[in-house]
């Protein structure tokens, strides 16, 4: 629950400092121009992450968690990672 709330704050928060910036920008400061592009940026970026972790297979994410296994050579020694 605590990684929707986290979105519901975030995203909306990027788009208003987008918002910002674009008046920012129209009242004359040059780079404001990139922060308007930037801060929605953010704002997608914020949801694609937050669609990717609620969606993402468990059996996948413990695979993902397990440690790597130490591979060895014939010999024995152990293979660089």
């Amino acid at each position: 629950m605590l990684l929707h709330t986290e979105l519901l704050l975030v995203a909306p928060a990027c788009l208003a400092a987008g918002w910002w910036q674009a008046t920012r920008a129209l009242g004359g400061h040059a780079l404001s121009w990139l922060y308007s592009v930037e801060w929605p940026a953010f704002a997608v970026l914020a949801i694609f992450g937050w669609w990717r972790l609620i969606h993402e297979d468990p059996a996948a994410y413990k695979a993902r968690k397990q440690p790597i296994p130490e591979r060895r050579a014939p010999d024995g020694s152990l293979y660089p990672r």
